[in-house]
C-alpha cells in the first residue's frame, strides 16, 4: 500500500470549550466520527461533530457542572491508514492538557472514528476513563493500552457500519488481558445513535461521572 501523505503537518485539532462557573473536577474530550480517510478538516456543521454535542450537554447535567468538555474538530477527518491521524491529534492534545492542567483526570468519549480514537489514546497518562459508542475496531486493534483505565463500549445490536462482532471479539480480547471494561449491546439501535439516543447519552455521562469524580451524584 502505498504511504499516505498529509496535506498539512500534523497539529492539534479545532476545540470548543464548555466548562462551569467553579473550577473542574474532571475533564472529557469528546471525538467525532468521520470517514477512514480523508484530510479535510471538520466543518461545524458537519454530522459527525453536531452528533457528539447532546453528550456534551448530558455530561455537563449529570456532574452539576463540575466536567468540563472540549469537542474536538479535527483538522484531518480520517484515520488514515498508519498516519493513524485523528489519533496523532488527539494525542497532541492530551499532551497539553497534561502540560496544563496535570491536577485533571481525563475521560475520552468517541463515537465510531472517534471511539478507536479514544481507545488507542487510553494509554496517554493523563486518561483515566473511556467511552467508546459504536466503535470502529477492525481486526487486530490493540488492547494492551487499556490497562488500568475505567472503559465503556456501547453498541447498537443492528450497527450496519461498524460490525457487531468486531467489537465482540475487540472486547473479549481486552478482557483476556486484565482490562476493566464494561459492554452495553443496545437492542435494534444503529450506528448513528438516534434511536434510544437519551440512553445513550445518560450511559455515555453516568459512566464518565462515576470514574471521574470522586463524589459523584
Amino acid at each position: 500500500m502505498a504511504r499516505i501523505h498529509r496535506r498539512r503537518p500534523l497539529q492539534r485539532p479545532e476545540l470548543s470549550l464548555t466548562r462551569g462557573p467553579q473550577p473542574a473536577a474532571g475533564l472529557v474530550v469528546v471525538l467525532h466520527g468521520g470517514p477512514e480517510r480523508g484530510f479535510a478538516p471538520t466543518r461545524r456543521w458537519s454530522a459527525p461533530y453536531l452528533r457528539m454535542w447532546p453528550f456534551g450537554a448530558a455530561i455537563r447535567e449529570a456532574s452539576a457542572e463540575r466536567i468540563a468538555v472540549i469537542r474536538v474538530r479535527h483538522q484531518h477527518t480520517g484515520w488514515n491508514g498508519g498516519e493513524e491521524t485523528t489519533l496523532g491529534e488527539a494525542s497532541l492534545l492530551l499532551d497539553e492538557i497534561a502540560a496544563r492542567a496535570p491536577w485533571l483526570p481525563v475521560g475520552l468519549l468517541g463515537h465510531s472514528l472517534g471511539g478507536r480514537t479514544a481507545l488507542r489514546a487510553a494509554g496517554h497518562p493523563a486518561v483515566r476513563s473511556v467511552v467508546a459508542l459504536a466503535p470502529w475496531v477492525p481486526e487486530g486493534e490493540s488492547v494492551e493500552q487499556l490497562a488500568g483505565r475505567a472503559v465503556l463500549v456501547v453498541q447498537g445490536s443492528r450497527d450496519l457500519v461498524c460490525p457487531v462482532a468486531d467489537t465482540d471479539a475487540y472486547v473479549q480480547r481486552a478482557r483476556e488481558v486484565g482490562s476493566d471494561i464494561t459492554y452495553e449491546r443496545l437492542h435494534g439501535c444503529g450506528h448513528l445513535m438516534i434511536r434510544r439516543a437519551e440512553y445513550w447519552h445518560s450511559l455515555a455521562a453516568r459512566h464518565l461521572c462515576t470514574t471521574l469524580l470522586s463524589n459523584p451524584a
